[in-house]
C-alpha cells in the first residue's frame, strides 16, 4: 500500500502541472492573434461573411475577443467588430477602408473549423448583431423612429 502511494502521488503533480499549464486538454483557451493560422481563420470569416451581406464589404474593426479549441482539427472562436467600407461588390475588395460611421457597426461572432490535413476550412457560426451608439437604448430607439 505504501509503495502506491510513492508511484500515485506524482503522477497525480504531473498531471495538474500539465493542466493547469496549458488548461483543459480540449478546453477552450484565448488565441494569438500574431499567430498566421488564427489570422488566417479570422480572414476566411470574414471573407464569407462578406459573401452573405448585400452590396456593401465589411472588415474587422476591433477583435474583442480571439479564442480556440483543439477539437478534430481546430476551432476558432472570434468575436470582432465589423465596420462597413467604402468598397462596393464587385470592385476590388482585397485592400479595403474602413467606413468611419460607428452607427454601420456590427458585433459578430464567428467560428470557424479548420482541419489543415484535409485542405478543408468552415464557418460554422455566423452571428452579427447591429452595435448600438454610446447611451443608446432600446426603449430610445424606439422613441425616435
Amino acid at each position: 500500500m505504501l509503495m502506491d502511494w510513492k508511484i500515485v502521488v506524482p503522477l497525480l503533480a504531473v498531471a495538474f502541472i500539465v493542466v493547469s499549464a496549458d488548461g483543459i486538454p480540449g478546453g477552450v483557451v484565448d488565441a494569438d492573434m500574431k499567430d498566421q493560422a488564427t489570422r488566417d481563420a479570422l480572414q476566411f470569416a470574414v471573407a464569407e461573411y462578406n459573401k452573405e451581406t448585400y452590396r456593401v464589404c465589411w472588415q474587422v474593426a476591433k477583435v474583442v475577443k480571439a479564442q480556440k479549441q483543439v477539437v478534430a482539427g481546430m476551432k476558432y472562436i472570434f468575436t470582432v467588430q465589423m465596420a462597413r467600407t467604402l468598397c462596393r461588390k464587385g470592385g476590388v475588395e482585397k485592400y479595403l477602408t474602413v467606413h468611419q460611421d460607428q452607427a454601420v457597426t456590427n458585433q459578430c461572432t464567428f467560428e470557424v473549423w479548420s482541419r489543415p490535413w484535409l485542405g478543408a476550412i468552415q464557418l460554422i457560426k455566423n452571428d452579427c448583431q447591429p452595435l448600438r451608439p454610446k447611451g443608446e437604448t432600446t426603449s430610445s430607439r424606439l422613441l425616435h423612429n
